[in-house]
């Protein structure tokens, strides 16, 4: 194993290399993009699961199956559908991270306390009002924690992405390349890299929204 001096210099070095900072950027707009339609995707099936039984019956072994299927197994599937380009890792981002937005948010929906209800009922929420304005707000805090879960998902599909789908400029493919010519020393300085993105996106990001939620649904 390399000295950790040894890697923290390549990592400063990455950092400051023009060509790395343009795979990196590469990495993060494609995981933005796929995201955002994990984001709408599971939140909208996930909030007609919750209000439809019948529905959530008919489907809802569907987001559990998207949800426990490893995001690698998505990748030969993406890359016969779309070839080897960023269609496949979006593709494969999207069917990674869907599932656990779509479960959370469903099982949310499902879990607002009576008491929440009858209090909404005893104020006029009754139908789609009690639905949009009482039991989507309540169930706010399992969605965020869906959300918050689907980015890990998100960042792992698309480092499968790109590492099977090498001919996409991305952090995945500087991994295979590496990987390749044995270069240790940059193989771990590339995942220090990859490892420190995804924490400071979380704690920046989701543990702070998660925390508002909390406060504002006094379930911290």
């Amino acid at each position: 194993m390399p000295a950790a001096s040894a890697v923290f210099r390549i990592v400063g070095q990455n950092l400051s290399d023009p060509a790395f900072l343009a795979a990196m950027g590469g990495s993060l707009r494609r995981m933005a993009v796929g995201y955002a339609i994990v984001v709408v995707i599971g939140i909208g099936a996930g909030l007609l699961l919750g209000r439809y039984r019948l529905l959530d019956e008919a489907f809802g072994v569907l987001a559990v199956a998207l949800h426990a299927m490893p995001a690698a197994a998505w990748v030969p599937l993406a890359i016969a559908l779309f070839g080897l380009g960023e269609t496949t890792i979006l593709f494969t981002i999207v069917l990674g991270a869907t599932g656990i937005v779509m479960v959370g948010t469903s099982a949310g929906i499902r879990s607002v306390p009576p008491l929440t209800l009858w209090a909404g009922r005893t104020m006029g929420a009754h139908g789609v009002k009690q639905f949009w304005h009482v039991i989507v707000p309540a169930a706010t805090p399992r969605i965020v924690d869906g959300l918050r879960l689907a980015w890990a998902f998100g960042w792992r599909a698309l480092m499968a992405g790109e590492l099977l789908v090498a001919s996409v400029r991305g952090m995945g493919q500087l991994i295979h390349a590496v990987a390749k010519s044995r270069q240790i020393p940059d193989l771990i300085a590339l995942m220090v890299i990859i490892a420190a993105i995804g924490i400071a996106v979380d704690g920046l990001v989701f543990a702070r929204l998660e925390r508002t939620v909390r406060v504002r649904w006094e379930t911290a």
